[in-house]
């Protein structure tokens, strides 16, 4: 069967997924000091949020849906490698569909439930009040940030990844080396899902950015390569250019991160 459709479909939507996280992110680092805002006190994180609350909220409604790119991407990857009833395969879409799930529930408490909090805060008559406003928003970034959009996104994302990737030496879709750097930035990934736990996880914290920065490298690269995956389902083959495109890829992302 020719899946042509399905590799060009999966290769544009890996650029819709990167732009919009990649955006959201440079937005929200120019504008909201993020990440480091999310280990701030609540009162701190709302009145920043109001100062800039347009572009925030314009920024994460972007990641939100990101969220929902994931989701359609586990779909694509699943039919593109075309081996129905595989069980490997099955879990990655599983966890491709509650990873993106998970982090778009995360992401879009933003758009719709910090703003009535930070007006709230803005016109709070008294320290008491305010005091209630603050535990009522930091409760909410540490369940439907930090438990439901990092901790479960995490391990969601990161298991889609490391099936996915397994799946790659399974077959001739994906040259091996796809799959390889995959399993690598899967783990790693799985791994800084810890860091919500707390206690001695938390120096761990400094994986999530540079990794997640990879990671959106490898899978633009990982589209290109369907992109150019003809019908008989074979993908091209791994040669010098394919690793500079990934050198160059990967490290762009990871050192934007860092800007």
């Amino acid at each position: 069967m020719d899946r042509t459709r399905e590799y060009g479909a999966a290769f544009a939507l890996t650029l819709v997924h990167v732009g919009l996280l990649s955006a959201g992110f440079l937005i929200l680092a120019d504008q909201f000091s993020f990440p480091d805002i999310l280990r701030a006190s609540a009162e701190d994180r709302l009145s920043l949020f109001r100062e800039n609350q347009s572009m925030i909220v314009a920024a994460y409604y972007m990641m939100g849906l990101s969220g929902v790119t994931q989701i359609a991407l586990a779909v694509l990857f699943h039919q593109s490698f075309a081996r129905p009833g595989s069980t490997l395969l099955i879990a990655a879409l599983v966890a491709g569909v509650l990873g993106g799930a998970f982090q778009a529930m995360g992401f879009m408490r933003w758009p719709i439930a910090v703003p009535y909090l930070a007006e709230q805060m803005a016109a709070a008559p008294t320290d008491d009040v305010r005091t209630v406003i603050a535990l009522i928003e930091g409760l909410l970034n540490r369940y439907a940030g930090m438990v439901v959009g990092e901790h479960l996104g995490f391990l969601g994302q990161g298991f889609w990844t490391v099936f996915v990737s397994a799946a790659m030496f399974r077959g001739r879709l994906f040259a091996w080396p796809y799959g390889a750097i995959g399993l690598v930035l899967g783990v790693v990934i799985l791994i800084s899902a810890l860091e919500q736990l707390g206690g001695p996880f938390e120096a761990i914290g400094f994986l999530s950015v540079p990794t997640s920065a990879a990671w959106l490298g490898w899978l633009v690269m990982c589209g290109v390569s369907l992109a150019r995956t003809k019908a008989d389902g074979i993908g091209p083959k791994f040669f010098v250019f394919s690793a500079i495109g990934l050198i160059v890829v990967m490290g762009g992302l990871v050192a934007t991160a860092f800007i």
